[in-house]
């Protein structure tokens, strides 16, 4: 007999887990099916260094309840790098385009006011719902970043410090990106962010035992529930199915249609010596056509190196090196294109994550929004839910 379960979830990354803390929390059953525990927040194999979300926002709220905060991350320690050598922040670059600065920084602390307020919002509404109901938002989630850029005359500040933000944190470039993606990339510029570690022993205590390591290959719907077959488990049935995984995953399982497109990179640790001028900053961004995508010296000693190749040129930027650990991202990001997916694809079934918003708090967020959707019961979600559909074509 195929067991039954109130609610299945599919992914043990940020936004999986949120929805399992928040439905264990109300003391409801579910089993969450992951590969691994933790997605893309990821440390090396000595726990020392993140080889995937780097870093966290003071106003993390909810993420900032299961990390430990490590050191803050100053834009003073930041070196950019171009073709024609190297500046910090407060290079003549920047200084001859203050104008450009200033207004730069004011349509920021605009966005960020209604970007709090969406996020507030997302608790009882889904992203999709909420940013359609913000018409700033709106419009800047579907126009291009180069033309945001050009309408706002901020061409040169985008060129020498938006670019390489974008290139060194997303791993893209600006004319990959809506607006609203390089607003949000650059909101370190207004508030504190840190390194951090990951605190998986409180996000999952309580519920350690509900956790079944394997791959789901497919979700359909079977007469009133779901069907969810594993790899290596067998079946499962559930009312209620919330796919957490990347979009790609997603778009597999649930047959989505059109998503944003993927961008990868490759992380090394490194030990070893760097270079001048590399060896004079933390942080090191580089333009958005280079290969080299940031370097971030680590407080013990060793580098974290980011690139878009799997096979950088070392000797270019280290006296000696050792690679200590490699991961290879791919996809790192979906960040191309302004697809905008509803949570809610079908009664019961719910989909989560940062394929719409990315970033850690935004993804938890959806968690807590898809619990609470399961959490209200059938009277209160069926009068918002969407059709019955196919699953899988």
């Amino acid at each position: 007999m195929t067991p039954l379960h109130d609610t299945v979830i599919i992914g043990g990354g940020i936004a999986g887990l949120a929805c399992a803390r928040r439905l264990h929390n109300r003391q409801r059953s579910f089993l969450l099916v992951t590969e691994a525990v933790g997605g893309r927040i990821r440390s090396s194999s000595d726990s020392a260094v993140n080889l995937g979300a780097y870093y966290v926002r003071s106003d993390y709220s909810h993420v900032g309840q299961f990390v430990d905060l490590g050191r803050p991350i100053k834009r003073e320690g930041t070196l950019h790098h171009d073709y024609d050598g190297s500046y910090t922040r407060w290079d003549h670059r920047l200084l001859l385009r203050l104008p450009q600065a200033l207004r730069f920084l004011r349509l920021l602390r605009e966005f960020r006011s209604h970007y709090e307020t969406f996020k507030q919002n997302c608790v009882s509404l889904s992203q999709a719902r909420a940013i359609r109901a913000d018409p700033l938002l709106w419009s800047l989630y579907h126009e291009p970043a180069l033309q945001f850029i050009r309408g706002h005359r901020i061409d040169d500040l985008a060129h020498h410090y938006l670019a390489p933000i974008a290139h060194g944190t997303a791993f893209t470039s600006l004319h990959r990106l809506t607006a609203f993606n390089l607003l949000l990339l650059a909101m370190p510029a207004i508030m504190p962010i840190y390194e951090f570690t990951a605190r998986f022993d409180l996000l999952l205590a309580g519920f350690e035992k509900t956790l079944l390591f394997d791959t789901v290959t497919a979700v359909t719907p079977a007469d009133g529930r779901y069907s969810i077959q594993t790899r290596n488990s067998g079946n499962f049935a559930a009312d209620h199915v919330v796919v957490a995984t990347p979009i790609d995953v997603a778009a597999r399982l649930l047959d989505l249609g059109p998503v944003k497109h993927p961008v990868g990179a490759h992380t090394f640790l490194v030990r070893g010596n760097l270079r001048r001028p590399w060896a004079q900053a933390a942080i090191n961004l580089f333009p958005e056509d280079h290969p080299t995508l940031a370097i971030a010296r680590q407080a013990g000693g060793s580098t974290l190196f980011c690139s878009a190749s799997e096979l950088p040129d070392f000797a270019r930027y280290f006296t000696t090196w050792e690679i200590v650990d490699h991961q290879h991202w791919n996809p790192a990001f979906h960040l191309d294109g302004d697809a905008l997916l509803e949570c809610e694809q079908g009664p019961g079934l719910y989909l989560i994550g940062d394929h719409n918003v990315f970033g850690l708090e935004d993804a938890y967020i959806t968690g807590i929004h898809a619990a609470n959707r399961i959490l209200a019961g059938p009277e209160i979600a069926t009068a918002t839910s969407p059709a019955p559909r196919t699953i899988g074509g």
